[in-house]
């Protein structure tokens, strides 16, 4: 990275949340740091997951783009927008539509949350408030309970990972017949908190998979979270305990209690489904999307009985069956 003495005229702020890290940059792209502005990312370079999860973990809100640039920057973001839009409309349909663009409002307002160093009760009912209307939109609109499947962001950062999980353990849980409105809610917040641990882990520590603290930091950051999360008001039980056992298998090797069978919350197999599916369609995003989901939804049957109570395995692999294959 390079500094060099700019104004702050030089340059237009763009919020981080708008950007997807894993397309190439149209223009340069700087930070300001100390009261410089640091040269990060060139032109055809990428932001990438990593460290575009350490800004989130920093709470670093927003990059900086050359003034005379931003005119190409703004495009590039439409361009974007325009295209997951396009992609969404032929999947769900033309009616659904105006719910794509509310599922992009609601986006930007989960951002806020992962930008924060710390909730607080404030911030939770807010999100809860936010939560409440965007699952009582889905409830009422049969069309929106089956858009909500196609919900789903190409980027593999914390904070559209765990939006990915919470849009799809909402379409898992009504799947398997949850509809109250209080249910779905936690639901969803679980979905939206059960990485928040890993959020706070030290970057350096997970840069390197073979040390022996990345293997310990994983294997605590579903109570890391749920530790961090119990401190804010507001938080529901129900979330935390999804949060908590997120990782814990059906047949009592998850982490971290070993819980099995039905030790563990049905709402957090859920969210453990809907976890381990978006996993594997980011470990496989350069494949064909047929092909992606095809193996995501292989995964789950192959592993149902022991990840998960065999019960729910039937129903939820021929929904996702028919919402991406059929």
């Amino acid at each position: 990275m390079t500094s060099t003495s700019f104004n702050d005229d030089d340059f237009s702020l763009v919020i981080l949340s708008n950007i997807n890290p894993e397309r190439e940059l149209p223009t340069d792209v700087y930070i300001h740091v100390d009261s410089k502005y640091i040269k990060f990312k060139s032109k055809g370079d990428q932001i990438g997951t990593e460290k575009y999860d350490y800004f989130l973990s920093k709470g670093m809100k927003n990059i900086y783009i050359p003034a005379e640039d931003i005119m190409t920057f703004l495009s590039w973001i439409n361009d974007d927008l325009i295209e997951e839009e396009s992609d969404f409309v032929k999947k769900a349909g033309e009616e659904s539509r105006d719910f794509f663009k509310r599922g992009k409002d609601f986006k930007q307002k989960i951002y806020e949350v992962y930008f924060e160093d710390e909730l607080n009760g404030k911030i939770v009912e807010t999100l809860q408030d936010n939560v409440a209307d965007f699952v009582d939109n889905i409830k009422k609109n049969e069309m929106t309970s089956k858009a909500i499947a196609f919900l789903m962001s190409k980027n593999s950062s914390v904070a559209d990972h765990s939006l990915n999980v919470a849009n799809l353990s909402i379409f898992i849980g009504m799947v398997m017949g949850h509809g109250h409105q209080f249910v779905l809610e936690n639901l969803y917040m679980g979905g939206l908190f059960h990485d928040y641990g890993k959020l706070k882990i030290d970057p350096k520590v997970l840069e390197n998979k073979e040390n022996r603290m990345y293997s310990h930091a994983v294997q605590e950051h579903p109570m890391t979270g749920a530790n961090l999360l119990r401190k804010t008001d507001g938080i529901p039980k129900q979330v935390l305990t999804i949060v908590e056992q997120h990782h814990e298998q059906f047949n009592g090797h998850g982490y971290p209690n070993s819980l099995q069978g039905d030790q563990i919350y049905d709402l957090a197999q859920i969210v453990s489904m809907a976890n381990v599916f978006d996993n594997i369609l980011i470990e496989n995003k350069n494949f064909e999307k047929r092909q992606k989901y095809k193996k995501a939804i292989k995964v789950l049957e192959y592993d149902g009985g022991k990840h998960w109570n065999p019960r729910y395995m039937d129903r939820v692999v021929e929904a996702l069956t028919l919402a991406y294959i059929d």
